[in-house]
C-alpha cells in the first residue's frame, strides 16, 4: 500500500498516464481478466508511476509478459516446438511439425475433394469430354468464393515406373489448372503436385481399385 501511495504521489506531481486511473486506490482486479498481472479491459497491464506492474496478491504467476520485464523466450519456454510459449500452449506435446493456432492446437484440416468423374484419355494428359463438363462446375463453384486458393493434385494406379507415374500425374494436374485458367479462373489461385502412385486410396490389386487410385483431387488451402 506504501508504495501505491508513493506511486499516486508522483502521478499528482504530473504522471499523465497514472492520473488518468485516479490515486485514490488500484484498479478493481473484480473486472480485470484473470490472471497473475492486473490489466483492463483491453488486455493492458496496469502500471504504476515507475513503470511496474500491478499483480494480483496472492496469485501464483501463471504468465509471462515481455512489457513486464518477463524473460519469456528463456523462462517460458516451448517444448513442443509449435511456436506458443508453453504459457498459452492448450495443447502441450503437439507433434513437430503440426499446423497450430494461436492457443496451440492443431488447425483440422479439410479432406481433399475428389473430382469424380474428371478422367483423362488413356495414358494421357488429354481430359475426356466428361471431364470438361465436370470442370465446368468446379470453375463456377471457384468463381463464387473469389478468395478461395487451392491445390490440384494428380494421382495414378501402380501400372508403370515410379517416374513415369509421378511425371503423368503432374502433367495431369496441369492439365486440370489450364483448363480452369481458361475458364476465368485466377491461375495464381492455384497451385499443383502430382503425387504419380504414392498415395493410393485403394488396392492396386484390382481394376476397381486402379480406378480409384486414378483420380484428381483438390486442396482449399486457403479462403
Amino acid at each position: 500500500m506504501k508504495e501505491l501511495q508513493n506511486g499516486c504521489r508522483l502521478a499528482i506531481a504530473g504522471v499523465a498516464a497514472l492520473a488518468l486511473f485516479g490515486c485514490a486506490s488500484s484498479p478493481d482486479t473484480a473486472e480485470s481478466e484473470p490472471g497473475y498481472y492486473v490489466t483492463n479491459p483491453d488486455g493492458e497491464v496496469y502500471k504504476d508511476a515507475a513503470g511496474n506492474c500491478w499483480h494480483a496478491p496472492n496469485v501464483e504467476k501463471n504468465e509471462m509478459r515481455e512489457e513486464c520485464g518477463d524473460q519469456v523466450a528463456q523462462t517460458d519456454g516451448d517444448d513442443d516446438g509449435d511456436g506458443v510459449p508453453n504459457s498459452r500452449d492448450r495443447c502441450p506435446g503437439t507433434p513437430m511439425g503440426t499446423q497450430v493456432d494461436a492457443r496451440g492446437c492443431p488447425i483440422e484440416k479439410q479432406a481433399p475433394i475428389v473430382l469424380k468423374g474428371v478422367t483423362f484419355e488413356f495414358d494421357s494428359a488429354r481430359l475426356t469430354a466428361q471431364a470438361e463438363s465436370r470442370l465446368d462446375n468446379v470453375a463456377e463453384a471457384l468463381q463464387s468464393s473469389e478468395s478461395m486458393q487451392v491445390r490440384v493434385s494428380g494421382h495414378t494406379d501402380s501400372t508403370g515406373s515410379d517416374a513415369y507415374n509421378e511425371t503423368l500425374s503432374q502433367n495431369r494436374a496441369d492439365s486440370v489448372k489450364r483448363y480452369l485458367v481458361n475458364e476465368g479462373i485466377d491461375g495464381s489461385r492455384m497451385t499443383t503436385r502430382g503425387y504419380g502412385e504414392s498415395r493410393p486410396v485403394a488396392t492396386n490389386e484390382t481394376a476397381a481399385g486402379r480406378a480409384q487410385n486414378r483420380r484428381v483431387e483438390l486442396d482449399v488451402m486457403g479462403q
